[in-house]
């Protein structure tokens, strides 16, 4: 009975696994599927080539066209000033914005006035006194020398004199013109429609001559200051259009310009070249221009046939084409990139560009093209 006990867990684990045995041998399998040696799965798009101006982009600073101190000609204490005479004011050509104390120039000018007065008195005497030398020696020659070769000095016919008081005349019409020029002076007047950058003066102060009293800028015309490469730079001829892009309060605001002109030489440090773009009446707008403001710029370039890119699909100066189901490696120039494109020469119309990426590639191997995508 024992021996029949210890027999049974051995009859039971034998029948287990010979029924485990039977169960894998006689199941049914699924069938195999040949699995298609094609080469790796892409994704393609068909490119074609375009002839249409490039937008090349750049970043500046606005600043003024024109910026000028002013600067008084004649010293004197300021007695008057305009409204508009502060920090940020506008002002328009013409305008009164400081007024000098007329008071020392007015009696300048009528002590000038004076001289001239009697300069001119001078002068009259003098012509008068040359007239009747001229009479004298004419009588002279004919009733006591009576030899009409004999020619009389300078001081006798009364030149000198007369030259001289011409010249005083003169000196005393010049004082007067500069007493009234300095008058003239004493009112600081604007020399375009503009706005103020600084304030150095006000009522009561005494200026001289020589020291600024405000500097101004001309609201007529802002610079933007673009510093490009060769490269870059050469994608457009000057004068071309422009467009200034400035972005407030996360609004994006455009303004028409034009690029006029670079400036004399390349950067020397970053070898740069620095593109002048103009915005005329930047104060005009809804949204005006500021002065001192980092702004975006494009530039509308010459039209070129090209062939706009994704930037992943450009590789070192390679694209991966697709013929005939394998891959070419094909070399392409680099015309201009952006962060959002990338514009090449060299790749034929309607041709189709792989836009998957590989570990690794050959050119000529095989590919599966999973889906095409036709721009």
């Amino acid at each position: 009975m024992t021996k029949k006990k210890s027999f049974l867990p051995v009859l039971i684990v034998a029948i287990g696994v010979l029924i485990l045995f039977l169960f894998f041998k006689f199941r049914p399998h699924p069938p195999k599927l040949e699995v298609a040696k094609g080469g790796p799965l892409v994704s393609v798009e068909t490119v074609h080539v375009e002839k249409k101006p490039l937008i090349v982009t750049g970043n500046g600073t606005v600043q003024p066209e024109h910026s000028v101190a002013l600067t008084p000609q004649v010293s004197g204490r300021v007695i008057s000033v305009s409204p508009n005479f502060v920090t940020g004011g506008f002002f328009r050509k013409g305008e009164t914005l400081v007024q000098i104390e007329k008071s020392d120039y007015e009696i300048a000018l009528a002590r000038a006035k004076a001289q001239l007065l009697a300069r001119d008195v001078d002068y009259q005497k003098a012509m008068r006194q040359a007239d009747i030398a001229k009479k004298d020696w004419d009588s002279v020659i004919k009733t006591i020398l009576k030899d009409p070769s004999l020619l009389p000095d300078q001081l006798t016919l009364y030149v000198p004199q007369l030259k001289a008081a011409k010249a005083a005349l003169n000196s005393a019409k010049a004082d007067v013109k500069l007493a009234k020029l300095n008058l003239s002076r004493t009112t600081i007047r604007a020399p375009f429609n503009g706005r103020i950058i600084t304030k150095e003066a006000d009522i009561g102060q005494f200026i001289t001559v020589g020291k600024p009293v405000s500097t101004v800028f001309s609201t007529g015309i802002l610079d933007v200051i673009v510093p490009l490469t060769e490269r870059d730079a050469a994608l457009f001829s000057l004068p071309c259009k422009a467009e200034v892009i400035s972005g407030s309060e996360g609004k994006v605001h455009l303004y028409p310009a034009r690029a006029v002109r670079t400036e004399g030489m390349l950067d020397p440090g970053s070898r740069m070249i620095h593109v002048v773009v103009q915005v005329r009446h930047p104060f005009s707008y809804p949204v005006p221009l500021q002065n001192g403001a980092y702004v975006k710029v494009r530039f509308v370039g010459q039209p070129i046939e090209t062939v706009r890119l994704p930037p992943r699909v450009e590789r070192d100066g390679k694209v991966w084409t697709v013929r005939n189901n394998k891959l070419k490696i094909l070399p392409v120039n680099v015309v201009y990139r952006t962060s959002e494109a990338v514009f090449v020469t060299g790749i034929p119309d309607g041709s189709s560009i792989i836009t998957s990426s590989l570990f690794a590639v050959s050119n000529g191997m095989q590919i599966r093209i999973l889906k095409e995508k036709v721009r």
